[in-house]
């Protein structure tokens, strides 16, 4: 299809870069603590830019949810397929990527404004690298191993993928990248930038000169004369690979967007240039799109050597962009607001997680066979719902903020609030219970016919559930949550009481269990090193030492009773499961209902404490705690 070459590909052994087609595109993540200008005659925010990002993200998620109905090899696919979204792409596919290509220039060229070169580039580096490291070795990983699971190529578990992607061997075909490709070219394109900032005056000559040469109807005449004329050489040639080393018509054609933005956006005549024209845009765009699909759809439609689908390709892709950058100047300098920036933050993070999210979306929901409208509202909600719940979480740690392409948090300029870090974790400690009961709600729903009074919960992500992956994530998660809040745990008794080694005692206790939840999530029930669970076992004397820590504290006397009552309730529980007294009272006809009750306690109790705890220190703090409500 015209602008979406298909890559052939094995899986697991791609050309980095060129893992997926030219179909996968993402925001900015430049400059996306909003766009300023110093230009006199446009003192303050470009608003319009910054709506044009974020807008052009939801696109892109919506985009991504298409690509799983296409007739085409992307990374996962639904049971329902669609050939006529072969045409349907072209609707975003010409004009959305080298747009955010051109938005990332324009917000670079704005913080040259503020800083050095090698300010510039050091600030590029801070934001791009961790994130890019940390997608290749996490998120792209998990995708590919989907993938290969899906298509049939692998059957083992996600460690053992990790280790064929990264061993020497998997190595020497490159580190895949996935979607993370546009981090690669925005770092290797803002290089370039630098390098130009390196001779301010010759930048200016060339901010100048394009003013000049684009000037009134030469906005749209010039920029889609030099879009057809590389469609027209280059892409016959060179095609789209998203290998840096070798994507020569990509180059010309992203690079050229990022440099454009880099140079023309302090150009306030260009500006009004293209507000005037966006009609003109407009009404290009809406004869060359229905030409450019029937082009598609039509067995003749590259004949002449594609010349004629050249040219209504880089005549729809010019025409779409200048009507968006003239309606978003023209009406969208100055509307600010929370939305926007709240949006204008999260759209790296939600960037980075996306495609993983999704990719693993599918794989869960496929099974369930619900009709393509349902399934299709289930992927948007997940993919966008999951994306900014990761921003939710990982903006909150400081400490895992630059890898999920944040900002380190800035020192605060008010009054320092008290234990706020511990009741952070505290908070993780609350959300863990919930976590771990949704996943196992879903789980269940997800394998018809689970028998609660005999069978074991281990069994919803044993090789006998339908999609084991659900439990097994969820008891993955709620394991890493529950050993930091094991040490909001630990922190909260020191604040409280100062006891230091209970404090580290109940912290370690708390970091063992998770350990054991995270181990047993990998190694899925029958496998012998399942049984690393009991690990998590010790948790069950979590609140004995609690109890111990805050035991002085006459103020505490609601909490001291809720942990003395959990305590005794564990150990029933455990004299009972174990067969300890009363012989025969838990036989396999309902072995599942008192392991469920034991899970209740064993991990409910945790969420209870960490809030009475929370609540505690915020009091503690002086600041104002509201009662809880039914």
């Amino acid at each position: 299809m015209a602008g979406a070459r298909v890559i052939p590909r094995r899986i697991g052994h791609r050309a980095k870069g060129a893992s997926a087609p030219r179909i996968l595109d993402t925001p900015s993540p430049v400059g996306h603590g909003g766009l300023v200008t110093e230009n006199a005659a446009t003192m303050g925010r470009r608003l319009d830019l910054d709506w044009i990002r974020v807008t052009a993200f939801g696109l892109l998620i919506l985009y991504h949810v298409g690509l799983v109905y296409g007739p085409y090899d992307w990374h996962i696919q639904s049971v329902h397929t669609f050939g006529w979204m072969a045409e349907g792409v072209l609707v975003t596919n010409p004009w959305r990527l080298t747009l955010l290509f051109l938005v990332s220039g324009a917000a670079l060229r704005f913080m040259t404004l503020r800083r050095t070169a090698g300010q510039v580039a050091r600030a590029r580096a801070e934001r791009l690298v961790p994130p890019l490291i940390f997608g290749m070795l996490i998120l792209v990983p998990i995708q590919s191993w989907i993938e290969a699971m899906d298509k049939g190529s692998w059957s083992t578990g996600f460690l053992a993928w990790w280790w064929h992607e990264f061993s020497p061997s998997g190595l020497m075909n490159g580190v895949p990248t996935n979607h993370l490709w546009f981090v690669v070219y925005i770092a290797a394109y803002s290089a370039v930038a630098v390098w130009l900032m390196r001779n301010p005056e010759r930048l200016e000559r060339m901010e100048t000169a394009l003013a000049h040469h684009l000037r009134g109807w030469r906005v749209l005449a010039v920029p889609v004369v030099y879009l057809i004329a590389i469609r027209v050489l280059l892409f016959p040639l060179f095609g789209i690979t998203n290998k840096l080393t070798w994507d020569f018509y990509n180059h010309f054609l992203s690079l050229g967007a990022f440099l454009f933005g880099f140079l023309m956006v302090r150009q306030e005549g260009l500006w009004r240039d293209l507000e005037r024209y966006r009609w003109i845009g407009v009404g290009a765009a809406a004869i060359a799109l229905p030409i450019m699909m029937m082009q598609t759809a039509h067995p003749g439609g590259g004949a002449f050597l594609g010349v004629p689908r050249a040219v209504v390709f880089g005549i729809d892709q010019w025409a779409v962009i200048s009507a968006i950058l003239g309606f978003g100047s023209l009406y969208l300098r100055r509307a600010d607001g929370p939305v926007l920036r709240y949006l204008t933050d999260a759209v790296f993070t939600c960037y980075l997680a996306h495609q993983t999210i999704l990719v693993a979306a599918v794989w869960l929901i496929r099974p369930l066979n619900l009709p393509v409208v349902a399934e299709v509202a289930a992927l948007v909600v997940a993919t966008f719902g999951g994306s900014l719940l990761i921003y939710e979480a990982v903006r909150r740690v400081p400490v895992i903020r630059p890898i999920w392409g944040l900002k380190p948090t800035p020192p605060p300029t008010g009054p320092r609030v008290p234990y706020l870090r511990r009741r952070r974790l505290l908070w993780v400690g609350v959300a863990a219970p919930l976590l771990a009961l949704a996943a196992v709600l879903i789980a269940v729903l997800t394998y018809p016919g689970f028998d609660h009074a005999r069978q074991y919960l281990s069994e919803l992500g044993g090789a006998s559930a339908p999609i084991p992956a659900i439990f097994n994530l969820g008891v993955l998660i709620a394991g890493a949550m529950t050993a930091l809040a094991g040490i909001g745990f630990g922190l909260a008794i020191l604040a409280l009481a100062q006891a230091r080694f209970v404090g580290t005692m109940t912290a370690v206790v708390f970091v063992l269990a998770g350990t054991g939840l995270v181990l047993s999530s990998l190694y899925p029930w029958p496998d012998p090193r399942h049984m690393a669970i009991n690990l998590g076992l010790g948790i069950q004397l979590a609140p004995v030492l609690i109890l111990w820590g805050i035991w002085a504290r006459s103020d505490l006397r609601r909490l001291k009773l809720f942990l003395a009552v959990v305590f005794v309730l564990m150990a029933f529980l455990t004299v009972m499961t174990k067969h300890l007294v009363l012989p025969g009272t838990v036989n396999d006809a309902n072995v599942g209902w008192w392991e469920r009750a034991y899970a209740i306690v064993l991990v409910g109790w945790v969420g209870v404490a960490a809030f009475l705890l929370e609540r505690r220190l915020a009091g503690q703090a002086g600041l104002a705690v509201e009662p809880p409500t039914n």
